[in-house]
């Protein structure tokens, strides 16, 4: 003789099944949040990164001008273009 599982198992076994999925739900909906804010402070990073990026090539263009050459010569090295007079300050 078969012995029929009575209702109380179904409902016990399908509470059961419900626990673990909405457990597992919970998991992963944190996981996606974290990711989600990860994902923000990366793209973050990318845009910071992006506009030095940005700072350094035009600076870049700019040392390869002649201007730049002109006034590093002028600034740093003390040199004066060709006809021109050098005035000094004696206070200092």
């Amino acid at each position: 003789m078969r012995r029929r599982a009575k209702p109380r198992f179904w409902m016990f076994m399908i509470a059961v099944t419900l626990l673990v999925f909405l457990a597992s739900f919970a998991v992963m909906r944190h996981r996606y949040a974290q990711g989600e804010q990860r994902l923000q402070r990366v793209r973050e990073d990318r845009d910071a990164l992006i506009l030095e990026v940005n700072a350094l090539s035009d600076r870049l263009a700019f040392a390869q001008t002649d201007d730049y050459v002109i006034r590093t010569a002028r600034d740093e090295l003390g040199m004066i273009m060709p006809g021109e007079i050098r005035y000094v300050n004696g206070a200092r």
